[in-house]
């Protein structure tokens, strides 16, 4: 009863899209916020490990034969690797769960209660 009268909320100054206007579907305006975050952290998460793969690439280049720098470059690129495989597996397994569960992920509709 609290989470229909809480999914009635509207905003007036927002989109429809977002649950403002007319709109009284408050789950479309949640779940297009989720699906937002998840796309912005999946996007965020790649190019924080691109970055870091650069800066592994920029610091074995000015190593200047030291072992230590060397290594510690090697090892910055090694994990900028693994990260990017791991944001591509997320996304990947996201994808596909989606698809075999009939999610859609970038239009994600959460269910209300009814009244």
């Amino acid at each position: 009863m609290i989470t229909h009268a809480l999914a009635q909320i509207t905003n007036p100054v927002l989109p429809s899209s977002l649950g403002g206007g007319g709109n009284a579907d408050g789950s479309s305006a949640i779940g297009s916020l989720i699906s937002n975050f998840i796309g912005a952290f999946v996007i965020f998460s790649f190019v924080v490990a691109f970055m870091y793969l650069l800066l592994g690439g920029f610091n074995w280049i000015t190593s200047g034969g030291d072992k230590a720098k060397l290594q510690a470059a090697r090892d910055e690129i090694t994990n900028a690797i693994i990260g990017l495989i791991i944001v591509g597996a997320i996304w990947a397994i996201m994808t596909l769960v989606g698809g075999f569960l009939g999610i859609d992920f970038p239009n994600l509709h959460l269910p209300t209660m009814g009244q």
